[in-house]
């Protein structure tokens, strides 16, 4: 058994992999998208340097870039003769926050109030409504770009973030902020394989960022039927083999904030998870069906 490890570059997902692939005796070939070539009406299909990679039977897929479409098409191209973690349409679905809303909203599962305009007209008019929003960038990851803003803030103020986050992400991704349940911000990160769900809170205590890369706390997260059924649903919503789903309690029950389909899993490893052993595992599992 091969398994491709497609990256720009080798951070620490990357390694956790090869390093599952090393303890499991799976052999792997590390590929830069970058250095992929792709031949039409050649004699060739696709290589990578001088290597054909049609002798892959499934690849797993960390880093694209942002900035570089083509990577994205090599995709496409390559789940027409391999196995490919996480499909390249759910890694679409999942890395624009508007197509993960509206495939969320289409299976009926739970989400904050949403709405999605390049007006800042619009924008001030739904912040009143919903009184206190976030507003994140359509793509992103890691909390980067998110702004909070209440209905109590002067206009000035308003237009100001609203101004500045524009000119930078051109679209509001307006969601109500969802007050915590407890007297801290928390939510839950839901990481899924297959249909397997491990949980941990991420806690932010008085910063209403959870995101572990803003320096929330983790702590075990007990798994009940309810939120491993709305964890599995989002994951299949999106098409994804394996996802961390982001997931918050409210006075109305669990709600999805989004879905990833690259996700980091710093916070298992904390809580001493082996998660990349278990991904592997499942995703030759996978191939070999």
């Amino acid at each position: 058994m091969k398994i491709g490890i497609i990256s720009i570059e080798r951070d620490n997902v990357v390694n956790d992999i090869i390093e599952s692939c090393k303890k499991l005796n799976v052999d792997y070939k590390l590929v830069n998208p970058e250095n992929i070539a792709i031949g039409i009406n050649m004699d060739f299909n696709i290589k990578y340097f001088k290597s054909s990679l049609l002798n892959i039977p499934i690849y797993f897929v960390r880093n694209l870039g942002y900035d570089n479409i083509f990577n994205f098409d090599i995709l496409r191209y390559l789940e027409n003769f391999s196995d490919i973690v996480n499909p390249p349409k759910g890694i679409e679905f999942a890395g624009n926050k508007f197509l993960t809303s509206m495939m969320l909203e289409k299976y009926n599962l739970p989400q904050p109030k949403t709405v999605v305009t390049s007006s800042i007209s619009e924008a001030i008019y739904w912040i009143d409504c919903f009184e206190d929003v976030v507003i994140k960038p359509l793509i992103g990851c890691r909390g980067e770009g998110i702004i909070r803003i209440k209905k109590d803030m002067t206009i000035t103020n308003k237009l100001e973030k609203l101004n500045k986050f524009k000119e930078k992400y051109k679209t509001f991704y307006i969601q109500e902020f969802i007050q915590p349940i407890s007297n801290e911000y928390k939510d839950i990160r839901a990481f899924v394989i297959d249909d397997e769900v491990f949980a941990y809170y991420r806690i932010g205590g008085d910063n209403w960022k959870n995101n572990v890369s803003c320096g929330a706390k983790i702590e075990m997260c007990r798994i009940n039927d309810e939120l491993e059924d709305l964890a599995i649903k989002a994951k299949e919503a999106l098409n994804l083999f394996y996802a961390g789903v982001d997931v918050i309690e409210s006075k109305d029950g669990y709600k999805v904030l989004e879905v990833n389909a690259t996700p980091s899993w710093e916070g298992l490893k904390k809580l001493n998870i082996n998660i990349s052993d278990i991904l592997v595992k499942k995703m030759i599992r996978f191939s070999k069906c």
